[in-house]
């Protein structure tokens, strides 16, 4: 998708909370504990997940809460033989508006997947240059941290209002830190060879959807 797409979801949202601000009751009051699942989660291209979370209100317009994912299978290295890992995701919140519906949220993002593979492997490098290469069976570890800030809206999806869609998109930072567990891999491919590099940082524009259900 495209930074102009993007825009364009986030004017759709903002339009959205702002048309139906004054149509809809307190959404949070008396409902203190959410539960979430980002059923996005199963569609991820290079880190398949599935995703559950669960939301606390403090007050009427402050809520905090995580998610946290579990990968079960991974294209970022579409070779490997065995990819599992998880995401956490906890975060706070702020309803500006009566309804209770349209949000502005910080997040922390932590991701740690790890890929089996059999390849070559470089050995004893010292200044870029491999003493000897290995052909074998390792571990390839990635570790990623980021921050995002970002907004949303919720539509009713039952008559009493506990079912919910939430729609959000944001802006965010990632930085990653990766690499085998023996020795330096090296992965060599035309398209995208950055992203494997042992160290490297991204902007990001996450958005997504998720179903929500009150608990209490």
């Amino acid at each position: 998708m495209t930074i102009k797409k993007y825009f364009t979801a986030l004017f759709l949202i903002i339009a959205c909370y702002s048309g139906t601000s004054q149509k809809v009751d307190n959404n949070l009051q008396g409902k203190p504990i959410t539960a979430r699942f980002n059923f996005m989660g199963v569609m991820d291209y290079y880190d398949v997940n599935f995703s559950i979370g669960a939301e606390y209100s403090l007050k009427p317009n402050w809520s905090i809460g995580s998610d946290l994912a579990y990968i079960y299978q991974s294209a970022y290295l579409y070779e490997s033989k065995n990819s599992k890992g998880f995401i956490f995701r906890p975060f706070i919140r702020f309803y500006p508006g009566k309804d209770k519906r349209g949000f502005l949220e910080a997040e922390l993002h932590y991701k740690y997947v790890s890929y089996k593979l059999t390849d070559w492997i470089a050995r004893d490098v010292t200044n870029g240059v491999p003493a000897y290469e290995e052909y074998t069976t390792f571990h390839f570890r990635k570790n990623v941290f980021g921050v995002s800030i970002k907004t949303g809206t919720q539509a009713n999806l039952s008559r009493n209002k506990k079912f919910r869609l939430e729609l959000y998109i944001g802006l965010g930072i990632r930085f990653k830190n990766q690499g085998a567990d023996v020795g330096t891999y090296i992965r060599e491919r035309r398209f995208f060879s950055d992203l494997y590099q042992p160290h490297y940082s991204a902007v990001v524009v996450p958005s997504g959807a998720r179903f929500l259900y009150d608990i209490w």
